[in-house]
């Protein structure tokens, strides 16, 4: 129905007995979580099978692209040194993800609850941030030498941004009459922080590091890539050296499989840590 107001039309919305559809809802387009594993499963079962009949049918050369076959068969003969990269890659990733976690929350809050730290770090921030770890590793092993303490350190430098960029502007963002409601009733700076700005700030906070762990993942096995220290880089570059495709194909996977595995954790970790927060996977997801 269109009904005229001033001399324009606007839309009343559907006459009653003729509904309109506009969109539907998120959840019914996403389905059932079971529906949405399921087509997730087939979507990686149909990515693997064009994968084994491309290199079963000769179109490619199975000294670069292996089969499926040569990569399983590849990790099984050395899932031992498979798994010890792992750890390896785990200890670097979560050493530097902690760091620039706590750095970059804690920063954040106090520059974005400061206009004048907020205006100060303003040029840093700008300058620092389009920096690249690897741009930076020559100065990494200068400072802490090769070994865990440089590749974590290069994964927190990374990481830390996307934390604190999401903090500092999640604070700069809140609504003034929630501070004002908890001045109204005595909280103090550090009642405000704890009563109000974090729990304001979480879900914000929480996107800045889900980003943060997929980039510390990139970061820490591009690092060992490069710098080959070990892990899951130096697994998969010494595997190519030796010219070992299927287990340096492995390697690749099992990095991909990772990195999936704890973008799940994260999720399930947020849903808990911010109960208050119903639709925080959904909105992270």
């Amino acid at each position: 129905m269109v009904i005229p107001v001033n001399g324009l039309q606007a839309d009343a919305g559907p006459a009653a007995g003729h509904p309109t559809v506009v969109g539907r809802p998120r959840r019914s387009e996403a389905g059932s979580p079971w529906r949405r594993r399921r087509r997730a499963a087939i979507g990686v079962g149909v990515v693997i099978g064009s994968w084994a009949v491309i290199t079963s049918s000769g179109a490619v050369n199975t000294d670069n692209i292996p089969t499926v076959a040569a990569v399983v068969h590849g990790a099984a003969d050395s899932w031992q040194d498979l798994l010890s990269s792992l750890g390896a890659t785990l200890e670097s990733w979560a050493l530097g993800l902690a760091i620039a976690t706590v750095a970059g929350v804690t920063l954040g809050l106090l520059v974005g609850l400061s206009q004048w730290a907020d205006s100060a770090t303003d040029v840093i921030v700008r300058m620092m941030r389009p920096l690249p770890s690897l741009a930076l590793i020559p100065l990494a092993i200068l400072v802490a030498g090769l070994g865990v303490k440089m590749t974590s350190g290069l994964v927190a430098f990374a990481a830390f941004w996307p934390v604190f960029i999401n903090s500092r502007y999640a604070v700069r963002q809140i609504e003034p009459r929630l501070l004002d409601s908890g001045r109204v009733v005595g909280l103090g700076r550090w009642g405000l922080i704890r009563r109000v700005v974090i729990p304001a700030t979480a879900p914000a906070i929480a996107t800045g590091v889900r980003i943060s762990v997929g980039l510390a993942i990139v970061v820490t096995v591009s690092v060992e890539l490069v710098v080959g220290t070990g892990g899951l880089g130096g697994y998969v570059l010494a595997a190519e050296q030796s010219g070992a495709t299927g287990q340096m194909y492995a390697g690749v996977v099992m990095g991909g499989i990772l990195g999936w595995v704890l973008n799940l954790l994260f999720l399930a970790a947020a849903r808990v840590l911010m109960p208050w927060q119903a639709a925080v996977g959904r909105g992270l997801g």
